[in-house]
């Protein structure tokens, strides 16, 4: 198993924001060195601007400026110009290329400097925009480990990963992580399985059971024979099907596109039929320059930019403006739960102490005997008590029984926390009220039982509870019109059909029991029927449904950053409140680009009919154009200082 690098065509390469073709898999290495190039082709424009209005008076240096600013810039706008009429593609970059070599006939080079400088701007802010996230399986390969420990010959050696051969035996100790398949030869451990399943809770591992790759061994140490080599392994599986998802991703084309299509061949009719009617060169060239579409060009990058400024200050990092544009396309939204709707992490949801014990008391016994334990169990009582203000400053005696519990002596009495199977293997009696009990037990909590000086004392229930704000989120997204909603997840349909019934999430939109080949499955199977599908998850296991989905969006506050850089959008504050607001925003930012790009052909109309009735020259056609082109930046602008996305 490889760490490849995932090629840009995850991201459909070639959608660019002025409908050329652009390629962008280097754009990261050279942003700073276009951006310096830039900046010395904005001065040069600079001075060619002041010297053609005579501000600074020294004509000579005007034509020099001009020209090394269209060096600096014109070259990458012809190719690409050329490459398009090779490929029998005409779009706006034809007419740029063709408005820039006009201008340069007739003489007009700070005309013509200037509309390469705006489209230069234009393109490197797509680049700046423009993210790959094949890049980051590189990240989470090197959290995987590369060796582990086998039993060969009596011996026990370290091997490289790749060397593993189905029937080697391999020790596996508390917090390693399991490298390959297998089966459990000797020992008991709890072992972390959210990687493949997104189940928080631990599993025991007794031998006879299966253990995966990417699975953690949270306590007890565990020999086990590996089933099949790392290739074929489940991990390798998960981050083979990220790969494989990508690839099918399917393109999605900038609005701009679409007006490209017909807008270049039209204005180079009118152009042609104003040269025909009226016999001058003058006046069509005019028509070229201020219908060059700098603004035009400009209209999704720059509202995509003032969108996403506001958003990253409210914790929404979004890697590119085609996940802001499709907000509007979307049909149903599909959630994973652990960690998603639910918090991820195992907290107290009620205390039943026995009668004349407290819940303090039941809490502070439970907490003194659990401290040594690695548990999350453990750990989310320690936390319930330290809430409660109880600690425990006695000696650390207790010792952790893997998959069971632990025992401790507590100022002279034995205690004993965890499973009624291990309260009864200590001769404890447990009343038939907390046996029966366990059938009103919500399906997503575990009991864990405390007894003392040989006395059952009461139990403690944990659970992964649902996060505070999601059905507050959920009611804000119906509100703002996503009434499709549905639930996909590793867990069992017991734990999926409580958390629905609590979200109202019909029965229909309710699926259990999935693997991460599953959930992707499931999301093309959406698209398929013609849903636009948005996919919320956290999670490895998630990767390839985030990476499938028209719109992926990561929880940001897990460890496991694969199923991050796999999205599109990065929800990086703790909980769902924060995902209606930028579906909102995603909404309003499309809105802005219908106006910015109606804003820009009007303007552009008006400015033909001037060129083609000889109102103005090419110097004046130029700064009408740029005139256009900050009306445009500017209702960009007023999206950045707009509330109502985020």
């Amino acid at each position: 198993m490889s760490a490849e690098h995932v090629h840009c065509d995850l991201e459909g390469c070639q959608d660019h924001g002025c409908g050329c073709a652009h390629d962008h898999e280097n754009a990261g290495k050279s942003l700073m060195r276009e951006i310096i190039i830039l900046v010395f082709a904005g001065i040069l424009v600079v001075i060619a601007v002041l010297t053609e209005y005579s501000i600074i008076p020294v004509k000579e240096i005007e034509t020099p400026a001009a020209l090394a600013a269209l060096v600096l810039t014109a070259f990458p706008i012809l190719k690409e110009a050329v490459q398009g009429l090779i490929n029998r593609r005409w779009d706006v970059c034809e007419l740029a290329a063709l408005a820039l070599v006009a201008a340069v006939l007739i003489g007009e080079f700070t005309a013509a400097a200037e509309i390469a400088l705006i489209l230069t701007i234009g393109e490197l802010v797509e680049d700046y925009l423009y993210s790959r996230t094949g890049k980051e399986i590189k990240a989470l390969l090197s959290d995987f480990p590369t060796k582990a420990r086998i039993i060969r010959d009596e011996e026990t050696i370290d091997v490289p990963i790749e060397e593993i051969r189905a029937g080697d035996r391999i020790i596996i100790r508390p917090g390693d992580v399991f490298p390959v398949d297998g089966e459990v030869n000797e020992g008991h451990s709890d072992v972390d399985e959210s990687f493949l399943t997104g189940e928080s809770l631990p599993i025991l591992k007794n031998p006879g059971d299966m253990v995966y790759s990417g699975s953690v061994n949270l306590d007890g140490v565990v020999v086990y024979t590996v089933a099949r080599p790392a290739d074929q392994s489940s991990y390798a599986k998960v981050v083979e099907l990220v790969k494989e998802a990508g690839t099918r991703r399917p393109p999605s084309h900038p609005m701009i596109d679409r007006f490209a299509k017909y807008y270049t061949p039209f204005i180079l009719l009118i152009a042609g039929g104003v040269v025909l009617l009226t016999t001058d060169l003058i006046r069509g060239i005019t028509i070229l320059i201020v219908a060059c579409p700098c603004a035009l060009l400009l209209a999704t990058p720059s509202a995509v930019l003032a969108a996403i400024g506001p958003a990253a200050k409210k914790g929404i990092l979004i890697k590119s403006g085609r996940y802001l544009e499709i907000c509007k396309n979307i049909s149903v939204i599909v959630f994973d739960k652990t960690g998603t709707l639910t918090s991820g992490e195992m907290n107290i949801s009620s205390i039943i102490p026995e009668k004349g014990i407290s819940e303090e008391e039941l809490l502070s016994v439970a907490t003194a005997a659990e401290r040594k334990s690695p548990h999350p169990i453990a750990k989310a009582i320690i936390k319930e008590a330290n809430n409660h203000g109880i600690v425990y400053s006695g000696p650390v005696t207790g010792r952790h029984i893997p998959g069971k519990g632990a025992l401790d002596t507590i100022q002279g009495s034995p205690v004993i926390v965890g499973n009624r199977d291990f309260l009864h293997e200590n001769s404890i009696s447990i009343p038939d009220a907390a046996l029966d009990s366990k059938s009103n037990i919500n399906h997503y909590e575990t009991e864990v039982m405390v007894a003392r000086d040989g006395q059952y004392i009461g139990k403690i229930m944990v659970a992964d509870t649902l996060r505070h704000d999601t059905k507050n989120a959920l009611v804000s997204l119906r509100k703002l019109g996503y009434n499709k909603i549905a639930m996909i997840t590793g867990d069992n349909q017991n734990v999926a059909g409580t958390i629905a019934k609590e979200l109202d999430i019909p029965e229909s939109m309710t699926f259990a029991g999935f693997l991460p080949g599953q959930k992707e499955e499931y999301i093309a199977k959406l698209q398929d029927n013609g849903e636009v599908v948005c996919f919320v998850g956290d999670g490895t296991n998630d990767g390839p449904a985030l990476v499938r989905a028209d719109l992926g969006i990561g929880m940001g506050s897990r460890e496991n950053t694969l199923a991050l850089e796999s999205s599109g959008v990065i929800l990086m504050q703790e909980g769902l409140s924060s995902l209606p607001s930028f579906l909102s925003l995603g909404n309003l930012t499309s809105r802005t680009i219908k106006i910015n790009i109606i804003l820009a052909m009007a303007l552009n109309l008006i400015l033909i009919i001037f060129a083609g009735t000889g109102s103005i020259s090419p110097v004046m056609g130029a700064i009408g154009h740029q005139v256009a082109t900050i009306a445009v930046l500017l209702n960009s602008i007023r999206l950045s200082s707009c509330r109502a996305g985020v």
